[in-house]
């Protein structure tokens, strides 16, 4: 990968890249390769005939898990974005009765990811039948290629942009190793590195964030102890805490830190870590779509972005509380009292409001395929209109 690359893609510094001569390494912040001599040696066979293979035919087979450009609109997590092969989503997203040649609206609406979330997603990913075997070690790789060289992957013509936007390719580093002999010490390592980097780059500096501290706190303590899950922690943190009460001194700040949990099912359930909600993911629903953004960008400060795989159970019929559940993205299945189930996509329509948000709630409510969410109590926010009001009184004060 050149440095030009690095200069188009700054997101991707501290990622693991695999050079053109096999060798694994990251760019630091000043754009410069460090070598990981260690890995390096240790896969240095196999690099040389995985890229053979590769190289040959670069579309056959499942060596190549995404591309990595640069959107001409911006996307909630800005124009980086990562863009899944065809084949990976039909395998992270299944979906029954599609074929070879087509997507359903869902998953092609899953094809775009931030560059973080999508690395994130490869590394959790598990095959239910050998749970315990890695399926996916994502590392960088770059042909020197732009985006109209990939025009069979993408779901629109190819513009006169597309033949100046460079790209770059996300590879499955175990593609080449059989299924049984994917339990090396030097593919944990790597694994573990690549988590690393996920960790740090997933950082974000705001003093609201009580959560995303703990995240920068846990995430360097367990660079420093080597511990063996880095997340540990902060999942425990973030399937208690939900939205986050910014007011540290405030008397009401322990009592909403108390209040502001999961359900417990949900919960024990999360896949990954739970990401900062953005203000564009708010205005996806009818509630905040008539927010200024000073409103959005407070509220969005004190909300995550949940994951939970398919068949969790997401609300209970007959509860009664402030709290609301926004479906981004996923199907989930509401039933009624009567057995009568219906089913709601997220970016649907139908999904712009809270599920099952009349109060008793009238539908027991669970996913039918992956989902993601946001867990907002409405008292919240009243206390951001309310904040954001008192804020600019203030400001406005001679």
């Amino acid at each position: 990968m050149e440095m030009a690359t690095i200069k188009s893609f700054p997101g991707l510094i501290g990622f693991y890249v695999l050079t053109s001569d096999g060798e694994l390494g990251v760019y630091d912040q000043h754009g410069k390769f460090v070598v990981d001599a260690k890995l390096t040696r240790a896969f240095a066979d196999y690099n040389r005939r995985f890229l053979m293979s590769y190289l040959q035919n670069p579309e056959k087979g499942n060596f190549r898990l995404a591309i990595i450009h640069r959107t001409q609109e911006k996307r909630p997590w800005g124009s980086e974005t990562l863009l899944l092969e065809k084949n990976i989503v039909r395998r992270l997203y299944p979906m029954t009765g599609t074929t070879e040649l087509d997507l359903t609206v869902f998953q092609k609406k899953n094809r775009e990811k931030s560059i973080y979330r999508g690395m994130e997603i490869f590394l959790e990913y598990k095959d239910t039948s050998t749970p315990d075997v890695p399926v996916y070690c994502p590392v960088l790789y770059d042909r020197g290629r732009t985006l109209d060289d990939y025009a069979a992957n993408l779901d629109r013509p190819v513009t006169p942009a597309d033949r100046e936007t460079p790209v770059v390719e996300i590879l499955n580093l175990l593609a080449g190793i059989p299924m049984g002999k994917r339990y090396t010490p030097e593919i944990g390592v790597l694994k573990e590195k690549i988590y690393q980097g996920i960790v740090k780059k997933g950082m974000r500096k705001s003093a609201e964030f009580t959560l995303i501290e703990d995240i920068r706190r846990n995430a360097v303590a367990a660079t420093e102890k080597a511990v063996d899950d880095p997340y540990a922690d902060v999942d425990k943190r973030a399937e208690r805490q939900v939205t986050l009460n910014s007011k540290a001194g405030d008397a009401d700040a322990s009592h909403n830190a108390n209040d502001n949990v999961l359900p417990r099912n949900i919960g024990s359930a999360l896949m990954g870590r739970p990401e900062p909600a953005e203000p564009g993911t708010l205005k996806i629903f009818t509630r905040f779509r008539d927010m200024d953004h000073a409103r959005l960008e407070a509220l969005a400060g004190k909300c995550m972005v949940y994951r939970v795989p398919p068949g969790t159970p997401l609300l209970e019929r007959g509860t009664n509380d402030s709290w609301n559940l926004y479906l981004i993205e996923g199907t989930v299945e509401l039933v009624a009292a009567d057995g009568m189930p219906k089913t709601i996509e997220g970016g649907t329509p139908t999904a712009s409001n809270p599920i099952s948000c009349l109060k008793p709630r009238m539908y027991t409510v669970s996913t039918l395929t992956r989902a993601a969410f946001l867990w907002i109590d409405d008292k919240l926010i009243d206390e951001v209109i309310k904040s954001t009001v008192e804020s600019r009184r203030l400001g406005g004060a001679v």
